[in-house]
């Protein structure tokens, strides 16, 4: 069977962090499985189970517990189901699914059915927002209210930037294989003196087999039938999908964008300073 890692024990110790993360977090929390067609799919359920249910799709390769730790604080507000996507570094079968079709729509759409909803509020992070931009196309009517979050699936970023601030550091990295390096790849992306972020992107670095398929950018004709609301958070510092960038294209695109949020001075990865602002925006829009 083919797998993502590159041996056991990366996928040991990316478990491992995975657990770590879940347990820091200090909640309570209920594991579901579901079997798909394309494999099992693993959500953590967690809040309030009177409150108002919120899905969300993570980052590549982030998992539902990094995710969770950014909306802790509205646990006593809503119920939260987080989704381990399919084919990346979490509880969820490795499958990895075509890109360019109705694959992640439908997968996605069974795992919301199979949760018992026929229409969800669903905030969807960076490749998250990439895979609720595919229910948007081709299952609109899971959807209720839609939060994008640092969204892939937009615009791209600036080449030269991509090339001196990404590029070529990870290819540093790769010669020199020093912490050093590696951070300063990582510190273009993710919040600088995370020590957990650093340990689980090296983790990631060195022991999966990187799916580098780019998602190809949404067009208006992919979303132009939806007409429920949509609200965006970006970040300004974002060298992947930069926020200025994001607010100029969004409003061509949707048909009923309600705000646009930029979180000022915050890399593609928000660091936990900007969770009250993040919180603050969700609860407001669910609302």
């Amino acid at each position: 069977m083919a797998t993502i890692y590159k041996n056991k024990q990366a996928k040991e110790e990316l478990m491992a962090l995975y657990n770590e993360k879940l347990e820091h977090l200090n909640i309570d929390y209920t594991n579901i499985d579901i079997e798909t067609q394309y494999g099992k799919t693993r959500i953590i359920k967690t809040g309030n189970p009177k409150g108002k249910p919120i899905v969300l799709f993570h980052g590549y390769n982030a998992g539902s517990p990094l995710t969770l730790e950014a909306v802790n604080a509205l646990r006593s507000t809503y119920e939260f189901y987080a989704i381990d996507t399919i084919g990346q570094t979490t509880k969820s079968a490795e499958t990895l699914l075509p890109i360019h079709n109705d694959s992640f729509a439908l997968w996605a759409d069974e795992v919301l059915k199979k949760l018992n909803f026929s229409k969800v509020d669903i905030i969807g992070i960076s490749y998250g927002a990439f895979i609720l931009q595919k229910l948007i196309t081709h299952k609109p009517q899971r959807i209720n209210t839609c939060i994008f979050v640092v969204p892939s699936g937009i615009v791209n970023g600036n080449p030269w930037k991509a090339l001196t601030k990404l590029s070529l550091p990870l290819l540093k990295y790769k010669l020199t294989k020093s912490d050093k390096d590696l951070k300063h790849f990582t510190d273009a992306f993710a919040p600088k003196g995370d020590v957990f972020m650093f340990r689980l992107l090296k983790a990631i670095m060195t022991g999966v087999k990187m799916d580098t398929r780019i998602p190809r950018l949404l067009k208006r004709k992919h979303v132009e039938h939806f007409n429920n609301p949509v609200y965006i958070i970006a970040a300004s510092n974002d060298v992947y999908f930069p926020g200025h960038k994001i607010a100029k294209k969004s409003p061509t695109l949707f048909n009923n964008l309600k705000e646009i949020h930029i979180l000022n001075g915050s890399n593609h990865m928000p660091g936990k300073e900007t969770f009250p602002e993040i919180q603050s925006k969700i609860a407001k829009w669910v609302n």
